[in-house]
């Protein structure tokens, strides 16, 4: 027996009233590594009986900023929270009937309260992590911060590190610096957690994907490609301003292949070489990091795209973790980290999971358990 799928929409944490639901055409909620997760509603709307005005539209529901929360069940498992947003956008498209008038409404997830400020302040003696957990934990927020050490400080004598733009801007810009992520997501319990960290690929995977292996197989498509001349090494030079010295960084290969695959995908003869340029950068140790963090962006080359089978899976895929793939050949198969996935609920009750998926590294390790197949549920 298929499990059922559920879900649950809240608007400003309190049960969406049924006439929403009732008018629920469509539901996709974006869940995204690199970009802001985002939340769709596509809702049929229609004149009132009386004529007094407009359903869902007149009734005051998604004023700027009202939030929407959105959790999905499958079977007997717990609910997973997908996301936790706040409205930035409606639209609406009237028919000349009234009859199939729809209202879309466009919500993001909390990095939006982020970006309602631009700023322009110091934060002397400090590294680029502290500075994360100061942001997230500030009062304006009251996020989780969930951070690892970038284990470099400038100190004020030298340099002073100095925002100009808004708070979530200028974390993505140092987390851009280290090679980090940086993200904000509802947790298990409900929490938001700020995230300041490299990406979780060596974590515990999710689930194993299996393609065209008879019952075992639990996805409807899959498609795999090799940009072969995106991954890149890297130099890079500048000047300390203070003593006149010069200061260079440069990676030949990825930092993170552990466990992705049996050959890095940055090639070992020829590769392509970046020089960078423009750096602001004033220190060798600072430059050898930025340089590196270029050569581990680029070389995520390797992308598989599909979609899922919720029902042979029987659970919810989510971005930002590692996930097996198994029966695409011993060059595609492997760990993969999970850069988007787009869940769509329509209005007669199906749901569909459509995923992205990047590795750095090509083949088998030999240490790939594909016997894994729990899904991810917190």
């Amino acid at each position: 027996m298929a499990p059922q799928v559920t879900y649950s929409l809240t608007l400003n944490g309190a049960p969406a009233p049924p006439s929403l639901l009732g008018a629920v055409q469509r539901i996709e909620v974006e869940d995204h590594a690199a970009m802001a997760d985002m939340l769709r509603l596509r809702l049929a709307v229609g004149v009132r009986e009386d004529g007094s005005g407009w359903t869902l539209l007149d009734e005051g529901l998604f004023t700027r900023l009202a939030g929407i929360g959105l959790s999905v069940t499958v079977g007997s498992g717990p609910a997973v929270p997908l996301i936790s947003a706040y409205v930035v956008e409606v639209d609406t498209t009237f028919s000349t009937g009234g009859d199939a008038s729809v209202l879309t409404v466009v919500a993001m997830d909390p990095t939006v309260l982020m970006h309602l400020e631009e700023k322009v302040r110091v934060w002397p003696n400090m590294m680029d992590s502290d500075v994360a957990s100061a942001i997230f934990s500030d009062a304006a927020y009251h996020f989780t911060p969930v951070v690892e050490s970038t284990r470099w400080s400038r100190q004020e004598n030298d340099h002073v590190l100095t925002q100009r733009g808004s708070d979530i801007q200028f974390l993505q810009q140092l987390a851009d610096r280290n090679g980090y992520e940086c993200f904000v997501e509802t947790g298990a319990s409900g929490e938001v957690e700020g995230h300041f960290h490299p990406p979780r690929h060596d974590a515990r995977p999710q689930g194993t994907l299996t393609v065209n292996m008879g019952s075992a197989t639990n996805v409807n498509s899959f498609r795999a490609r090799f940009d072969m001349l995106g991954p890149a090494v890297a130099q890079a030079a500048t000047i300390d301003p203070d003593d006149a010295s010069a200061q260079s960084g440069q990676a030949q290969d990825p930092g993170h292949t552990d466990g992705m695959g049996q050959t890095p995908a940055t090639p070992a003869e020829r590769p392509r070489k970046l020089l960078l340029s423009g750096l602001g950068m004033a220190q060798s140790g600072e430059v050898q990091r930025y340089a590196q963090a270029v050569v581990d962006r680029s070389s995520w080359s390797v992308v598989a795209e599909g979609e899922l089978s919720t029902v042979a899976y029987g659970g919810v895929l989510k971005a930002k973790r590692p996930v097996m793939v198994r029966g695409v050949g011993r060059q595609f198969s492997g760990r993969y980290y999970i850069e988007r996935v787009l869940h769509t609920f329509t209005g007669d009750g199906a749901y569909t999971q459509r995923f992205t998926l990047r590795r750095n590294a090509m083949g088998l390790t030999g240490q790939e358990n594909f016997r894994l197949v729990d899904s991810l549920i917190n």
